[in-house]
């Protein structure tokens, strides 16, 4: 059959957009089970701060595949909700982020979460197809960097 001609359920791109926002939804859910007010695009931006404190934003946006403006909100708002915070760089124009108590202790709540949300979404899945499954995904990423 001609690409051009596949139906939808077959074509590999609408399943994957598919994995994501359910992926988003599911990881929503947790956030609010725990009471927690994060998106997950405010959580990988916590976590990677977290992971690297003194990150400046342009490396913060390269590490989590965000754009300038993107990162922008989402550090607002996570200094709004005193979970990081923004010092000043050496160079005046740039910020070094760290995290907060507060932010730590989020962090702290949300990590057995987040590995069982990852555990749920391979269920049934080999490491093996794991493992197959990121190697696929990176060639992707690779194919349209």
């Amino acid at each position: 059959m001609k690409e051009s001609n596949k139906p939808l359920a077959e074509v590999y791109f609408y399943w994957l957009d598919r994995a994501t926002k359910a992926y988003k939804n599911y990881a929503h859910q947790m956030f609010r089970s725990l009471g927690i007010d994060l998106t997950d695009d405010q959580w990988m931006a916590l976590k990677r701060i977290h992971e690297e404190s003194g990150i400046n934003q342009k490396s913060l946006s390269k590490a989590i595949h965000k754009d300038p403006a993107s990162i922008t909100r989402i550090l607002d708002n996570l200094v709004k909700k005193e979970l990081i915070v923004r010092n000043m760089g050496a160079d005046r124009r740039t910020f070094n982020l760290s995290v907060t108590a507060k932010g730590n202790q989020i962090v702290a709540q949300v990590i057995p979460a987040a590995v069982k949300a990852r555990a749920k979404g391979l269920e049934g899945m080999s490491a093996t197809e794991g493992k197959q499954l990121v190697e696929m995904l990176k060639k992707i990423q690779e194919n349209f960097s």
